[in-house]
């Protein structure tokens, strides 16, 4: 019986964690060069969330802030590579539901926005212990 706690043995195998995200990223470019005059809205933000949801399934409970942080960016990291996967090839030619910007724009800022509702997910349930004695 290993002494290891499951939070701890859920970030030795982190790469299980991103095909939720990696998944989601390629069906969101597929579709998009299926049909580029159609906006995907949710699609950023899903493929940003999807490391942190994953993670937070499979058991390991509230991460610590720096685990959070590492999925969050994870997650942004791919929603980024995806938009602009699809920028480059005017695939993102549909409205936006920002009062600013294109598409492209809304992409950006949904996927920062999934990234920091993935951050507050994993940080979500964490106890708020202070140091001895402060109440």
């Amino acid at each position: 019986m290993s002494d290891e706690s499951p939070y701890r043995a859920a970030a030795r195998r982190p790469s299980t964690f991103l095909y939720l995200s990696l998944g989601l990223g390629l069906l969101w470019v597929f579709l998009a060069f299926r049909s580029p005059q159609t906006t995907y809205h949710m699609g950023p933000p899903l493929v940003a969330l999807a490391v942190t949801l994953s993670h937070r399934s499979a058991g390991s409970g509230p991460l610590s802030v720096p685990a959070a942080a590492g999925t969050a960016i994870s997650g942004l990291t791919n929603a980024l590579v995806a938009t602009a996967v699809l920028a480059f090839n005017d695939k993102l030619m549909g409205g936006s539901l920002l009062p600013f910007g294109d598409a492209t724009v809304e992409s950006i800022v949904f996927s920062f926005a999934g990234a920091g509702a993935g951050f507050l997910l994993g940080i979500w349930g964490r106890s708020r212990a202070g140091p001895v004695g402060d109440e």
